[in-house]
């Protein structure tokens, strides 16, 4: 759950990045701690743990991320474990992202198909997507699912959007579901 707090911390980073002029650093560090906190869920419940020191758990993140993350992006996370909202660490994030990629106008778009989108299609996408979402900058990856019929699905942070046959074939059967509960 996504609280006033979380998107307070996440506007605190956003200011930060400005301050620093290292915004787009900031940027592209969160989109990769995302993956890294959303594939590995053990380790930000280690991190949220309370009954592991908060100056442990503050020298693992020094540990592993001395190298890649600036002193404050690591003072940042530090100050999640300290006032202890570690465990909306990956909620941070994506409103951090959210609130970045609303300044630069951008928006990420992941396309799942049944086979790979031709450049045009890709093209005419992009464009549709500026349009409809008022962006000056989209970027589109291309995920092939060969369990799909026909369509597309497409998701954002902010939207998600299920046009695929199997998706319409699914909301029809359930509509029939329903006219035939109804008919007995």
């Amino acid at each position: 759950m996504i609280t006033s707090i979380d998107n307070g911390y996440a506007a605190v980073l956003f200011d930060l990045g400005k301050q620093n002029n290292k915004l787009q650093n900031y940027f592209e560090w969160a989109n990769d701690l995302l993956i890294l906190f959303e594939q590995n869920q053990s380790f930000c419940q280690l991190l949220a743990n309370t009954s592991i020191d908060k100056d442990e758990r503050k020298k693992m993140i020094n540990d592993i991320f001395n190298q890649t993350l600036d002193e404050t992006f690591i003072y940042f996370l530090w100050t999640l474990i300290d006032f202890n909202r570690a465990r909306d660490l990956i909620g941070v994030i994506k409103l951090f992202l959210k609130l970045t990629q609303q300044y630069y106008g951008i928006s990420y778009v992941q396309v799942t198909s049944a086979y790979p989108l031709s450049k045009d299609e890709l093209t005419a996408l992009e464009s549709a997507l500026k349009q409809g979402m008022n962006l000056t900058k989209v970027t589109i990856n291309n995920e092939i699912d060969s369990t799909l019929i026909g369509g597309v699905k497409l998701k954002t942070h902010a939207i998600s959007i299920d046009d695929t046959i199997r998706s319409k074939l699914n909301k029809m059967r359930e509509s029939s579901f329903k006219q035939a509960q109804k008919g007995e």
